[in-house]
């Protein structure tokens, strides 16, 4: 008799929105779910819809307790998650992704939307002077990279080879052929690879990585001088990839899987695939296509209104996973009489069901009175791929100006766009001072609430006539269900983005110029005997220097270290009449080096005998029929070694026309065969260095 009282309490109230056609399946629902056995169901209500309903609300009464929201809770919104969003230590923030790490259990990671991100190393190996290692990024197949970070920077594949598996990392910063990137992407058909397979025997084709997302890398081991130019963190790179996730993500639009960061189809298959719940398909089909709706933001762009952009760890908490998602979206979840999960993301939705007096067995209703707790701004910290894709505050919602600014900073660590976030960041700070706090018993209209996230309450005694939000909704007891709601406006679903987003971070890239100077003022001071003498600019006192010589067209240089504090130093011993190249750089302490200059070298000709011949003891220039006869007598000198023949009105400018290898104490002659005309010649002893002595000239004679 209690039981059927419980129905028609529940179905004559006058707020109910239902139609009374509702009531056979409603009836077999709630007879379910406050416990009558099916045995007691006699005539027409053991068939039909009676039947039906009696199901659906016989596995709510089983799911509720235990199922995906652990205890009685059957309706959990934004209210009831912002404590789980808030700054707590046992969330690591997504900087802490940023490296490569090896240990020996790894915890299995989803990876959803686009996300920058390192991972665990499934291997590493040193072979042939190369660091071999091999990141995990994702424990799924995924839709693959979209930028390659090597420690801080941005690397690209030399796009002039087409087999991904041979790419070269092209940029300017790190030499190209020290390292090398080959990425795979969990497919069907994904093979182990070849290098890997290469390099250590004991790695097979069954080492396949198969169902995983990942990269392997190889570092090559370069010359001590460039080692800081290359590993700036003094070991491999640490690869941390933007990443575009999960790519078997069901859309039921079209029955296809695919790569997506839709908020609804994402939050579908975390409940689904990952927890193993079940959802009402058609409904997600609704909510993603609300997800996909466009939104102006501040800088007049378009973007989707909801997406979720980040990773879910297996050793982390449901309760932190469950938070951040819906969070990401301002999701409101259910628990349906059928057992699903449901949830509906953040939009205002006309209430279907008001509550009156009559529907409340108790009701405490605060009005305003927010506390020194409750906050006046709220700045949530996401992740802005303008700060290379980490964790960073968004610009200030504010929410009471007049008031002594208290912060709330929840963590939105899947959100990854300013706009969204400061959608939410007003959702919170309305969330947080409502104009009206409800907490309250329910009876049996509790099992009409399921699902509905807003409603509105009629209450004359009170002077309350407003619209509510659920925070939570839970089954007590058989038709008993406590509920804590805040009233709401729906103004606080809209964001014109033009006069409400706040200015969102400014990310300017500071000038910080931390290179090594350039070695200035090199010069070639002197060369004699074999020897040259170079010096340099005093440079900072932090920084050592270094040469490097080699004869001109020569392929290998040779580098000399100077002593700390020289600004000159001697080279020999040097070939007699060798030219050779010359540059220097500075290094610091750390032995990060500078570049070599001057660009292009200094070049000098090797000197072994400083000492110039006398001069001729007999020059004479005399002019014949189309040709002119050159004559000299050479010096008593040991220096004498040749004769140097110029033509030329000036000697600095005059063209050497041969130089003849003769001795001391000899008389010679050089005929010129040129054209009629008058000419001026110059005659010079020259050593066996190439030393110059004294010029005759200059010396006049015609042609005829």
């Amino acid at each position: 008799m209690r039981r059927r009282l419980f129905v028609a309490a529940l179905l004559s109230s006058t707020f109910l929105s239902s139609p009374a056609t509702a009531m056979p399946q409603v009836a077999g629902f709630l007879l379910g779910a406050v416990g009558v056995q099916a045995t007691a169901l006699v005539g027409t209500f053991a068939s039909g819809l009676l039947g039906a309903g009696f199901a659906a609300g016989a596995t709510f009464g089983a799911s509720a307790i235990g199922g995906f929201f652990v205890r009685t809770v059957v309706g959990l919104g934004l209210s009831a998650l912002a404590s789980a969003l808030a700054p707590q230590p046992n969330i690591p923030p997504p900087a802490a992704q940023m490296a490569n790490y090896a240990q020996p259990i790894s915890y299995a990671e989803w990876v959803f939307g686009r996300v920058r991100k390192g991972g665990p190393l499934g291997f590493t190996g040193f072979h042939d002077s190369r660091r071999y290692y091999l990141p995990i990024i994702a424990a799924h197949s995924t839709a693959g990279p979209v930028e390659h970070w090597l420690d801080e920077t941005v690397v690209f594949l030399d796009e002039e080879i087409t087999d991904q598996a041979q790419s070269n990392i092209m940029d300017p910063a790190k030499s190209a052929g020290f390292g090398r990137i080959n990425f795979f992407t969990g497919q069907p058909e994904q093979t182990a690879d070849a290098g890997l397979q290469s390099a250590f025997p004991e790695i097979t084709p069954d080492h396949d990585f198969a169902g995983l997302s990942g990269a392997v890398l190889w570092a090559k081991r370069p010359p001590a001088s460039q080692f800081s130019e290359i590993y700036s963190r003094g070991r491999e790179w640490a690869y941390t990839p933007v990443w575009d996730g999960h790519d078997q993500i069901l859309d039921p639009r079209d029955g296809q899987r695919k790569y997506t960061n839709n908020a609804a189809l994402v939050m579908a298959f975390w409940i689904t695939e990952v927890l193993g719940q079940a959802v009402d398909w058609d409904d997600v089909a609704v909510e993603a296509d609300v997800c996909d709706q466009m939104v102006l933001n501040a800088e007049g762009q378009l973007q989707a209104r909801w997406t979720i952009n980040g990773t879910v760890r297996d050793d982390q908490p449901f309760e932190d996973q469950r938070a951040q998602m819906a969070g990401a979206c301002d999701a409101f979840l259910f628990e349906r009489a059928d057992g699903k999960v449901g949830f509906r993301v953040g939009r205002w939705i006309v209430p279907q069901i008001t509550l009156g007096a009559g529907d409340f067995l108790s009701l405490e209703i605060k009005d305003s009175g927010f506390g020194f707790s409750a906050p006046t701004e709220v700045a949530g910290t996401y992740i802005e791929p303008e700060n290379a894709w980490r964790e960073t505050p968004s610009g200030v919602w504010i929410e009471a100006p007049d008031e002594q600014p208290r912060r709330d900073e929840p963590q939105l660590y899947m959100v990854n766009s300013h706009n969204q976030c400061t959608r939410l960041n007003k959702r919170f700070a309305r969330t947080a001072r409502p104009a009206h706090a409800l907490r309250g018993t329910i009876g049996m209209i509790g099992y009409e609430m399921i699902g509905q996230r807003f409603f509105r309450v009629v209450h004359p005694e009170m002077n309350i006539d407003a619209f509510f939000e659920v925070g939570e909704l839970a089954r007590e007891a058989p038709g008993v269900f406590s509920l804590m709601a805040h009233s709401v406006d729906p103004d606080d679903f809209d964001l014109d983005a033009a006069t409400e987003e706040p200015t969102r971070p400014v990310f300017n890239a500071v000038a910080s110029d931390d290179g090594v100077p350039l070695l200035a003022g090199l010069t070639v001071d002197s060369v004699r005997d074999g020897v040259a003498d170079v010096s340099w600019d005093t440079p900072d006192i932090s920084l050592q220097q270094q040469l490097r010589i080699r004869e001109v067209g020569g392929a290998d240089w040779q580098v000399l270290t100077v002593a700390e504090g020289q600004t000159n130093y001697r080279i020999s011993p040097l070939v007699d009449g060798q030219e050779y190249e010359l540059q220097g750089r500075n290094r610091t302490p750390a032995q990060r080096s500078g570049n070599w200059s001057p660009d292009p070298a200094l070049t000098f000709t090797a000197v072994t005998n400083i000492i110039p011949p006398t001069a001729l003891a007999h020059a004479a220039a005399i002019g014949e029929a189309g040709q002119v006869a050159l004559q000299w007598i050479t010096g008593n000198d040991a220096n004498q070694y040749a004769v140097q023949l110029r033509r030329g009105a000036e000697f600095a400018a005059a063209t050497v026309i041969a130089t003849v290898i003769f001795p001391a104490n000899g008389s010679g002659t050089f005929t010129d065969v040129i054209a009629p005309g008058s000419y001026s010649y110059w005659l010079v002893p020259v050593n066996g260095s190439g030393v110059l002595g004294p010029e005759s000239g200059p010396l006049s004679a015609t042609a005829t």
